[in-house]
């Protein structure tokens, strides 16, 4: 086996492929298990896949998404805060958008 690719993904869509792994039949141990463990406690959106997708076609990088989808931050303040990973400068315009894809996406009881 060797590494193709690697990214940062939220940690609700590596639940999601931890639990394919497990209803494929394989047992899942250590690390593995304590990860499916703390995401179904952590996980705070119900598409955590969807924002993912929606927020790198803003042009986020994979680490900025990821991060926003285990946030989940409900204003643009908090937003801000996890744009430091980004080479240029995010506008106005796609906080507001980010904060309107989290709301869509992690808060639809709210």
């Amino acid at each position: 086996m060797r590494v193709l690719e690697v990214r940062s993904i939220p940690l609700a869509i590596a639940l999601e492929k931890l639990v394919e792994c497990e209803k494929k039949g394989l047992v899942l141990k250590g690390l593995a298990k304590r990860t499916v463990e703390l995401a179904e406690v952590l996980r705070k959106c119900d598409s955590p896949r969807e924002l993912y997708e929606e927020l790198i076609k803003l042009g986020l990088n994979d680490l900025t998404a990821s991060m926003i989808v285990d946030v989940a931050p409900r204003s643009q303040d908090e937003v801000k805060m996890l744009l430091n990973f980004e080479s240029s400068s995010v506008v106005d315009e796609v906080i507001s958008k980010i904060v309107d894809l989290v709301s869509k996406y992690c808060y639809k009881a709210s």
